[in-house]
C-alpha cells in the first residue's frame, strides 16, 4: 500500500497545491495522498490569528471532492513544534507496517532538509517525492549530501519534458523519486497579498475556501 505525505502550512491552499498532490499521486501509483497541515512550523511565521484550527478546515474544504486526498490533524495532536520526522512515525504506526510512506516535497523544501529537526532519522522513515517545475535548479541535487552520486545527465533529461519520472538513491538507502509537474504560478504569499489589498483571488482556490475566507475576514 502506498501512501504519499504531503505535508505544509497551506495558508492558504490553492489550486496549485492540489495539482502538484494530484500529478504525484498519479505518476506513483499513490493509493491516496494524505494533507498533514502543521500546526506550528518551526521553519515559517504564520499570522496572526490564522489558527491552525482554521487551516484545517481549508484543506479539508479543498480536499472533499477528491476520493484519493485525505486530511490528518496528527500535527495538532502532536507536542509543538511541528516535526515532520514524529509526523512520519505516527502516520507509519496509524497505517501499520504493510504501508509504504512517500513524503511529498518541492524541490526548494526538499534542498532545505539539512536544517529539518533529526534529518537523519527522517531520511530512513520513508522514500522522498520531489516535485519540480521545468527550469528549476535540479542540478543543486548532484552535490546534495543526503543524495548518492548523480548522472547531470539523467538530471538534463528529465528537464526536457513535464510530467515524466526519475529515481535516484538516498545515502539513506531510501529513494528519492523526482517528478516534473506542470508550471503552476500560485503562491499562498501572493494570494495572502492580494486578500490584504481586497483584490480578487477567484480560480485561485477552491469556491469553498474562498468562501470560507471571506465569510471569516482572513488575511485581511
Amino acid at each position: 500500500m502506498r501512501i504519499g505525505i504531503f505535508g505544509g502550512t497551506f495558508n492558504p491552499i490553492h489550486i496549485a497545491h492540489l495539482d502538484v498532490a494530484e500529478q504525484c499521486r498519479e505518476e506513483m501509483g499513490l493509493k491516496e495522498v494524505v494533507f498533514v497541515p502543521s500546526a506550528m512550523p518551526p521553519h515559517k511565521e504564520v499570522e496572526q490569528g490564522i489558527t491552525p484550527e482554521c487551516r484545517l478546515n481549508m484543506v479539508r474544504m479543498a480536499c472533499e471532492d477528491n476520493p484519493y486526498f485525505k486530511v490528518s490533524d496528527v500535527e495538532l495532536t502532536l507536542p509543538r513544534p511541528s516535526y515532520s520526522v514524529r509526523t512520519i512515525e505516527m502516520m507509519q504506526e496509524n497505517y501499520g507496517n504493510d504501508a509504504k510512506l512517500f513524503f511529498i516535497a518541492g524541490m526548494d523544501s526538499f534542498l532545505e532538509i539539512g536544517s529539518w529537526h533529526a534529518v537523519d532519522r527522517l531520511i530512513k522513515l520513508c522514500d522522498f517525492v520531489v516535485s519540480f517545475r521545468p527550469g528549476a535548479d535540479y542540478k543543486k541535487l548532484a552535490k546534495f549530501r543526503y543524495v548518492r552520486e548523480v548522472d547531470v545527465a539523467t538530471l538534463d533529461a528529465l528537464d526536457q519534458k513535464v510530467r515524466t519520472m526519475g529515481k535516484m538513491e538516498m545515502v539513506s538507502g531510501r529513494d528519492l523519486w523526482l517528478v516534473s509537474t506542470v508550471r503552476m504560478d500560485v503562491s499562498s504569499t501572493d494570494i495572502r497579498k492580494r486578500l490584504h489589498m481586497k483584490r480578487s483571488v477567484k480560480y485561485l482556490l477552491p469556491e469553498r475556501v474562498e468562501s470560507y475566507i471571506i465569510q471569516n475576514r482572513l488575511y485581511v
